[in-house]
């Protein structure tokens, strides 16, 4: 078998950011370290309690993440259905068939061909029902049933709120994420041009305004996604036709701490 050169490149690209080579630690640092990992753990362990996970099954677990496999297909198979629906409804607000005279998604009806929500189940969720993702589709506010046979585009963000199960599983990819985005950003040279960026905003918001903020900064975020989207896709494409192989993923998200 014939190795990869890009993945003997990206080897050796993690070897030299190796912890023990490029910041070796005294026995202060150390301690330090070995506390804010208590202190990370702890944090991870406090929000797996508020799932109805005690400590006794919570070790349990720990002990099998320790010593088993760390790939996490259950995320990934939690989370494929709202992929799916993202594209769903990022078609529904883009192609010139679902948009009426004022350049709009329409109210389209749920069952027949054409213009309606079975061809776009047909084409993102193939053999899956259409009262199974209409149903999702409410559940996560994107879509709202006007009367008995037709349906509107609701929003253009998949919510989590009120799902237990697909929040547990959008927090675990976070924090992933965050996580090796983080551990780059503690290896690599200190340089702004090699750095991945990470910024955070400090602001009181009044309780009685939070709805309110949340309403105006998700249309914002929901904006800049479909510009990212969209530029992603053409770089793709692109990509493809020069015989580039190398993938990127970028992500945008936005947290309003309640603490």
């Amino acid at each position: 078998m014939v190795k990869s050169k890009g993945n003997q490149k990206r080897r050796v690209a993690r070897a030299k950011l190796d912890p023990q080579v490029s910041w070796p630690m005294d026995s202060h640092e150390r301690v330090i370290r070995d506390t804010l990992a208590r202190e990370l753990l702890g944090v991870c362990i406090s929000a797996l309690e508020s799932y109805g996970l005690n400590q006794r099954r919570l070790m349990e677990l720990a002990e099998d993440a320790a010593s088993g496999d760390r790939r996490t297909p259950a995320t990934t198979k939690a989370l494929q259905d709202i992929y799916w629906m993202g594209e769903l409804i990022s078609e529904w607000a883009e192609s010139a068939d679902y948009l009426d005279s004022e350049g709009r998604p329409q109210v389209i009806r749920i069952k027949g061909k054409g213009v309606s929500l079975t061809s776009l189940v047909h084409k993102f969720f193939d053999g899956r029902s259409v009262e199974e993702i209409l149903k999702l589709g409410c559940q996560t506010q994107v879509m709202e049933r006007i009367g008995h046979d037709k349906v509107a585009r609701f929003n253009s963000c998949v919510m989590f709120t009120g799902n237990p199960l697909l929040t547990l599983a959008h927090s675990t990819r976070s924090v992933r994420r965050f996580l090796r985005s983080a551990s780059y950003n503690a290896w690599t040279p200190n340089d702004p041009a090699h750095s991945l960026p990470e910024q955070t905003a400090f602001n009181a918001v009044p309780e009685e305004d939070l709805p309110e903020f949340v309403r105006v900064m998700r249309e914002q975020i929901s904006s800049i996604l479909e510009m990212g989207n969209r530029w992603l896709a053409s770089r793709a494409t692109a990509s493809r036709l020069s015989g580039s192989g190398k993938k990127v993923t970028i992500g945008i998200q936005a947290f309003v701490f309640r603490e």
